[in-house]
């Protein structure tokens, strides 16, 4: 999975920044120390050939002196060989107001609200379905632009690159061996049981 690591200080000050409650957008030059790498592919063929593939970036934050990890948001998109439907699941920290959803963009473009899934021990998950059209944009764009509530009404923003976004859905992506094929499911390695919403969210 895509991870993009950011040390020490700007760890604290970032998830102060969560804490407070104020805006947070991370790009891949927005600190010195951060270790961009691209979105990648990675797939599982089954046994009638059908190929599922996952592509996949995250902003995670990383101490150094603890050696603690958190993962602040991540977008995944799913494609099927035998399907012309794509699934992008976007995952953010919980503790978050449900009723309002999930507001994206790519750059200054529309701005699409979805509601939330599911919830994790960890992470809230919303799931969309995309078209065509949406994925050219994520290759012509420079940001997914995520923006939610906190569970005392302040709003939170999260930016994810695009850079590398291109080369990585068109690439052939990485087969997975059997041990490895967990990576690809939609529960993060930071959740445990699944915690359905309540009907009435």
């Amino acid at each position: 999975m895509f991870s993009k690591f950011i040390k020490n200080a700007k760890s604290v000050a970032v998830i102060g920044a969560l804490v407070l409650g104020a805006s947070v957008g991370i790009s891949a030059e927005a600190a010195e120390d951060t270790k961009p790498l691209h979105w990648l592919k990675k797939c599982i063929t089954n046994k009638d050939s059908i190929r599922t593939c996952m592509i996949t970036e995250a902003i995670i934050l990383e101490n150094n002196a603890t050696k603690v990890k958190i993962q602040l948001a991540s977008v995944r998109i799913q494609t099927i060989s035998n399907s012309k439907r794509m699934t992008m699941f976007i995952q953010v920290p919980n503790k978050i107001l449900l009723q309002s959803g999930l507001r994206f963009q790519v750059d200054s473009g529309t701005t699409r609200v979805t509601p939330f899934t599911i919830c994790f021990d960890k992470v809230c998950e919303a799931q969309v379905n995309l078209t065509e059209e949406f994925v050219t944009t994520m290759k012509k764009g420079n940001f997914v632009t995520l923006n939610f509530l906190r569970f005392d009404g302040q709003p939170l923003k999260f930016q994810i690159p695009l850079a590398g976004f291109t080369a990585g859905f068109n690439s052939k992506g990485a087969e997975l061996t059997d041990a490895q094929k967990a990576s690809l499911a939609p529960t993060p390695a930071v959740a445990s049981e699944p915690k359905p919403l309540p009907d009435s969210q």
